[in-house]
Order: C-alpha cells, then structure tokens, then sequence
C-alpha cells in the first residue's frame, strides 16, 4: 500500500498511544478501569500490538522492562479484580524505588558537576552574561565557566561546553578565555570557544585573536578562522568556516549543511531536553541541509517527518524516531 499523509499521520498517532501506553502502565498510579482499557485497545487492532512491540523494544533500550511491572500471561488464572491489584501493587512497589534511585542519581551528579562553577546551563537551556567590563559572554547548553571580570582582570576559565564572546575593545588589558589545552587573548573582538575533554575548538567571527598553549608558539586568528587543538597533538588544525553558521547557536539557530541525520540528532540531544532515541543506522548516514529554531524543535521534527521515511512519537520525556518501513 503506498505511504500516503493520512496513513503516516496514523501510524504516528498508533506509536504514539503505544508509548502512551506504556507511561500510563509504569505510572504507578494506573487504575483497574484503564487497565482494562489498555487491554481492549491492544486486543482491538493487530497494529496496536505491533506497536507495542516496538515501544516495548524502545522502553527495554532505555532500561526499563514492562515484563517486570505488566505480566498478563502470568495473571490469566486469576480473577480480573485480583490481577488489577497485583500489577498495581507490583508497579507500587517497585516504580517508586526505582525512581526515587534514578532521581538521587541525577540529582547527586548534577551537583556535583555544577556547585563549583561561578555560572552554567543545563541541557536545553542557554544565557547571557553582560560582563562588567560591557563586554557579554553566551553559555551554550550544558557549559560551566568561571567569569573573573573586573577593574583589575579579564579572565574567563571555560570548564566544559561552548561559550561566545562579543568583548569590548581594551589596549592595555587583555580578555583571555582558558579552555584547558590552551588559552585564547583578545583585545576586542567577538569569537566562540568550545571545550570537549581535554580539546577545544576556537572559531572568529570577528577581529583577531591570539592562541597560545604551553612549550607552543603562539598562533594568530582572523575572521572566518576556525582552530582545533587536542592536548595530544603538537599542532593546530586551521580551517576557513563560515563563522556565522558554526556560530549561530547564540542567537537562538543551529544551521547544517550536508551533514549526516545522526550528528545532527547526537547536536540536538544538548538542545532537547527529552530523551531522543534514533537506531536507523541508514537514516543516520542521510546528509541533510537544516536551520533549526532551537526554541521550536518539534517544528523541525514535524518536516523531518515529512521529507524522509520516518515516524516521530513524542511523549513525554521522549522523542522516538524510527525508520518508517
């Protein structure tokens, strides 16, 4: 049968109340009248069956098994009052544990990772820092830095993540950025700095700057000029970018051009605050031209949908991509 827009609107709705589904089933509080509406839209189309199939594969994937919470084979001796109470009782017991484990977890971490920085961003969120000197400072998303701007210095140390500089012009003191492996000096200028382990990347959008790292000579930048330096290299990579595209991440944009489906999915994963499950390795491999609005992502999901064999369900706290057969 061909793939029209209804019947891939339909499959989308079909993914997307099997996901639906399977939330309301692990929600802890489920009660015996929508269990057994559960069962009777899962009895009502061999479609519904296959889709909860799928979003069984995607719940196990994520670490989650709906054997352990829904067993109705298990329960087919007993009465349907009985079985209600037991996968209530069962989902009681043991989603709130599990919960309660998953949420110290990510608690525990992200203070970890964040109490010992002057500013930071979680994933998804992004700000803006007027300095004291006038000159303003972006934080991308998930990206910690420690700011000591003042009469007496301009010093940023980027812990993690990404950050943008428009600084203001000042002869006699310098705007130096650490990044780890190196460090960037400005006079005045707008640039991005972005440190990924024990490497960092440097593009200008305008103006000059200055790279320098220990035992190395130092290196110039200009406009457009884009440096990558990994603490086990003795050189830098220098490449010729449009800076405004590779940049544009602060004034709200994530523009791509030729690149394949997966990086862009593995970029949007600080952007979306939702789990984002994909496994096409095919689709993965498609390159794509895209401006994404990083403030209306389902916007681009919904024409991803439509461009290429692929049903989106989101719900919740996912996004779930998969290859439309």
């Amino acid at each position: 049968m061909p793939v029209t827009g209804d019947n891939t609107e339909h499959t989308t709705e079909i993914n997307t109340q099997a996901v639906t589904w399977l939330v309301r089933l692990t929600s802890g509080d489920i009660t015996s009248d929508e269990l057994a509406a559960f069962e009777r839209w899962r009895s009502a189309d061999s479609r519904h069956e296959a889709a909860l199939a799928d979003a069984r594969g995607l719940w196990v994937s994520m670490g989650m098994s709906l054997e352990n919470y829904y067993q109705p084979d298990a329960l087919s001796g007993i009465s349907p009052h009985e079985q209600a109470r037991r996968r209530l009782w069962r989902w009681q017991i043991m989603l709130p544990t599990a919960g309660l484990l998953l949420f110290s977890a990510i608690m525990t971490q992200n203070w970890l990772s964040r109490w010992q920085y002057d500013h930071y961003t979680s994933s998804g969120e992004q700000r803006m820092l007027a300095l004291d000197d006038g000159s303003r400072m972006w934080l991308d998303a998930d990206s910690a830095a420690d700011v000591r701007v003042n009469s007496g210095q301009r010093f940023v140390r980027l812990a993690r993540g990404e950050a943008f500089f428009d600084v203001v012009h000042n002869p006699v003191q310098p705007f130096i950025v650490d990044a780890g492996v190196g460090e960037v000096k400005v006079l005045g200028t707008a640039f991005g700095v972005q440190r990924d382990g024990d490497g960092m990347v440097v593009t200008v959008e305008r103006g000059r700057v200055e790279l320098s790292r220990r035992d190395h000579p130092d290196m110039q930048l200009n406009a457009n000029q884009q440096a990558e330096l990994h603490g086990g290299q003795n050189s830098a990579k220098i490449t010729t970018v449009n800076a405004g595209q590779v940049l544009s991440w602060h004034q709200g944009q994530l523009v791509f051009e030729e690149q394949p489906l997966g990086t862009i999915l593995a970029t949007l994963k600080r952007y979306d605050k939702r789990v984002i499950v994909f496994n096409s390795e095919r689709l993965a491999a498609v390159k794509l031209n895209a401006i994404i609005d990083i403030n209306h992502l389902d916007d681009w999901y919904d024409g991803l949908q439509q461009s290429l064999p692929v049903n989106i369900s989101r719900v919740g706290p996912v996004v779930w991509l998969r290859e439309r057969k």
